[in-house]
């Protein structure tokens, strides 16, 4: 294995020093102290699991020093010398996290640290958290809670990191209100393809932090940042409505979405089959007695009729269990402004931190079918507001078609300018939707 390694290592040191004598002298001016690892097949693997490129080593970074300098090198060697890829989690889904022929900087190895600064007498508007780039969302969430915060705008899984989602943009059911992540940052460290470590904000170095947020590690590998917290509710009241309208349903979404002041989380899915109701109801810790016909809807002709389709409207209030914050009061003053199948809406009240952490429990049901690991066809797509009834349209006549079809189908939502209200530029203008369909 030690010789192994050895040859490992000079290999990829032959491919840095490749007609670059005139800038590298010697092995240590190309890596320094950084460790280079024999690739694992994990290395070659995503959540997607259908794509695999193999690399030629991995990179488990102590520091941002340590991606500096491996880059630094690489930017002066010439064109050929090998690629190098970011992975946090491997959460990617078509090789994106993965290098052939190259190098796989794992950002889990990074210090994972998450301090938590809450500043005395300025509520919770000063308070912010510096992470490291290699932590997960989870794992800040559980610091976070000792001093009774949270960021405000999350994943709907939370075992990805942080630099990962912001490499993305990271979009969950609070986007509606406080955008996704990547608009919910103070301050980042980055990396950049020349091996310089700058620390970037709004105001600092704006052109490479607006860049590196959401872009794909194609600007720069992020390896710490700042989020802003706020308060942090003990309890959430989660809703479920159902419906049997596509129409009605997205109408109730945008007037959920409309209340920022009640609603702190807006989502919705298109319960397809009976398997469809029974695995989205495996984190909704309440009893959900609802049955419907997913038989003929009766659309005439030799052929016979469409299947039934319906949709559910997921929406949270957060519940700080206060005399001034009635959450039971709010939902119920929200729910009777909806146009659901009557009496079918479901509530219950959940901790912050389950709620939040709702998908872990659908991975841990995947886990135990031995579906969490096979291939993931994923589909994430903006929808504009006046092309939503024909791209549902659309997923039902192909992707949907079979009888066969496992996986969430999601449909919620979002603001495509979210510190606008909606009614200043006319009726529903900054209404866009999100569609997620995964096998």
């Amino acid at each position: 294995m030690a010789l192994k390694a050895v040859y490992l290592y000079a290999a990829v040191v032959a491919l840095l020093l490749c007609s670059s004598a005139n800038f590298i002298q010697s092995p240590s001016d190309v890596l320094g102290p950084v460790a280079l690892l024999e690739p694992t097949p994990s290395a070659a693997r995503d959540f997607g699991a259908m794509v695999s490129k193999a690399p030629v080593a991995v990179m488990r970074p102590g520091s941002a020093a340590d991606i500096a300098r491996l880059l630094g090198a690489l930017s002066s060697a010439p064109p050929g010398t090998p690629a190098v890829a970011a992975r946090g989690a491997g959460h990617s889904l078509h090789g994106q996290a993965q290098a052939r022929g190259g190098i796989v900087v794992e950002t889990r190895a990074l210090p994972r640290a998450v301090e938590v600064v809450a500043r005395r007498g300025d509520g919770d508007g000063g308070a912010y958290a510096d992470v490291g780039a290699g932590a997960l969302w989870v794992e800040v969430l559980e610091e976070c809670l000792r001093a009774g915060l949270a960021p405000r705008s999350w994943t709907d899984y939370l075992h990805l990191t942080v630099g990962g989602t912001l490499s993305n943009g990271g979009i969950s059911g609070q986007a509606f209100k406080h955008g996704p992540q990547i608009s919910n940052v103070l301050e980042l460290e980055v990396v950049t393809g020349t091996g310089e470590v700058v620390t970037c904000s709004p105001t600092r170095s704006p052109e490479l932090f607006f860049a590196v947020l959401g872009g794909l590690g194609q600007f720069g590998i992020i390896t710490r940042a700042r989020i802003p917290l706020q308060a942090a509710p003990p309890k959430v009241r989660w809703v479920r409505a159902f419906y049997d309208s596509f129409e009605t349903f997205t109408r109730d979404q945008e007037l959920l979405v409309s209340m920022p002041e009640l609603v702190d989380y807006v989502e919705g899915f298109m319960v397809l089959n009976e398997h469809s109701l029974r695995s989205s109801s495996v984190a909704f810790p309440a009893e959900v007695n609802f049955a419907p016909d997913f038989g003929s809807d009766g659309g005439g002709g030799g052929g016979g009729g469409k299947k039934k389709v319906y949709y559910c409207v997921e929406f949270a209030v957060h519940d700080f269990q206060r005399q001034d914050s009635a959450a039971d009061h709010v939902v119920e003053l929200v729910s009777g402004k909806l146009s659901f199948l009557r009496p079918h809406a479901y509530s219950v009240e959940v901790a912050y931190f389950d709620f939040l952490n709702r998908v872990r429990m659908e991975e841990e049901s995947l886990r135990s079918r031995g579906l969490w690991d096979v291939p993931h066809p994923w589909l994430n797509v903006f929808v504009p507001r006046h092309g939503a009834a024909g791209f549902k349209d659309l997923l039902m006549d192909t992707v949907i078609a079979r009888g066969d079809f496992e996986g969430p189908v999601l449909i919620y939502p979002l603001l495509t300018d979210s510190a606008k209200s909606l009614q200043e530029d006319g009726v529903w203008s900054q209404i866009c939707r999100l569609a997620t369909v995964a096998r």
